[in-house]
């Protein structure tokens, strides 16, 4: 491998790594607050206090879940970005398929406008002959 490749290969390695950090501490955080939601939402005699003191935990759990949602969400938007900007062996295999999709339809107009000229050369010959003819007599 070249310098380049191997450079290459080394920075998409880390950033492999820091996007599986990113889901990895996410999910971890989405699991850890439906584990404190269960764990908050034990049926036992309770008072108001203690009731609405769950009540705020619980509401900051479900506020971290929404956050974590849209981190991981920003993640797979950033992911599928990258891959659509990115992916150049299908960029290219997209564009040798539309040229040569292109490249046919080009020749077969080529080859009709070749068999109209054919058809037209006939067509005016018969017609010169048939008016010569016509002034001969």
């Amino acid at each position: 491998m070249t310098a380049v490749a191997t450079n290459t290969v080394s920075v998409m390695r880390q950033i492999e790594e820091q996007y599986n950090k990113h889901i990895d501490e996410h999910v971890d955080k989405l699991v850890d607050s439906f584990n404190d939601i269960v764990k908050v939402a034990e049926i036992k005699d309770k008072d108001k206090f203690v009731v609405a003191q769950e009540g705020y935990q619980i509401e900051s759990q479900a506020a971290q879940i929404v956050r974590s949602s849209e981190a991981l969400l920003t993640l797979i938007t950033d992911l599928k970005q990258h891959l659509l900007l990115n992916d150049t062996k299908t960029l290219t295999q997209l564009t040798a398929t539309r040229s040569r999709v292109l490249t046919e339809q080009r020749d077969e107009i080529r080859r009709r406008v070749v068999r109209l000229r054919d058809e037209l050369d006939v067509a005016i010959h018969e017609m010169e002959r048939v008016c010569f003819r016509s002034l001969a007599v």
